[in-house]
C-alpha cells in the first residue's frame, strides 16, 4: 500500500510539473513628441460699445451683436499653431477665463474639435463672443485655455 501511495504522489508531481512553461514576450510602444501649442495670432474684437449685450465672432471675423450690443471696428480670429508628431489626431477644447471688468469672452473653437498634424503640424482658428454686463470701459485683456491632446 505504501509503495502504491508513493507511485501516484510522485505521478502527481510529474503531472503538475508538465503543465508549467515559460515564454518570453515583449512590449510594445509608440513615444510620440511633446506637442508645443503657439497664440499665432491673438483674437482680436477691436472697438466696441459700452452698452450690455453680446458681440459674436464668426468665422473670418465678422461680427454681430445682439441684446442691445452694436459691434463695429476691426475685428481678428484667433490663430493656434499646434506642432507635434506627424499624422496624428488630436482632440482640441478650449476652456473660458474670469470675466474682467464686466466683460466675459466665451472662446469657440472655429471648426472641428480634432485636428490631424500634417507635416508635424496643425492650425486651429478661435472666434466667440464677448458678454457685457455693467463693462468698465477701457482696453481689456481676457485670459483662457486652449488644450491639444494626442487621441
Amino acid at each position: 500500500m505504501k509503495k502504491l501511495l508513493l507511485t501516484f504522489a510522485t505521478a502527481s508531481l510529474l503531472s503538475t510539473a508538465a503543465m508549467a512553461d515559460d515564454l518570453a514576450a515583449t512590449a510594445n510602444v509608440n513615444v510620440l513628441a511633446a506637442l508645443s501649442l503657439a497664440e499665432t495670432t491673438q483674437i482680436d474684437f477691436g472697438t466696441i460699445g459700452i452698452e450690455d449685450g453680446t458681440c459674436t465672432m464668426a468665422s473670418g471675423g465678422a461680427l454681430t451683436g445682439s441684446a442691445g450690443q452694436s459691434c463695429s471696428g476691426t475685428q481678428t480670429p484667433g490663430l493656434f499653431t499646434i506642432t507635434g508628431t506627424d499624422g496624428q489626431v488630436l482632440d482640441l477644447s478650449v476652456a473660458a477665463g474670469a470675466a474682467v471688468d464686466g466683460v466675459t469672452f466665451n472662446p469657440v473653437i472655429d471648426g472641428a474639435a480634432t485636428a490631424t498634424l500634417t507635416g508635424g503640424t496643425a492650425t486651429v482658428d478661435m472666434i466667440g463672443n464677448l458678454v457685457l454686463s455693467s463693462a468698465t470701459a477701457g482696453v481689456k485683456t481676457i485670459s483662457y485655455t486652449f488644450t491639444a491632446n494626442y487621441q
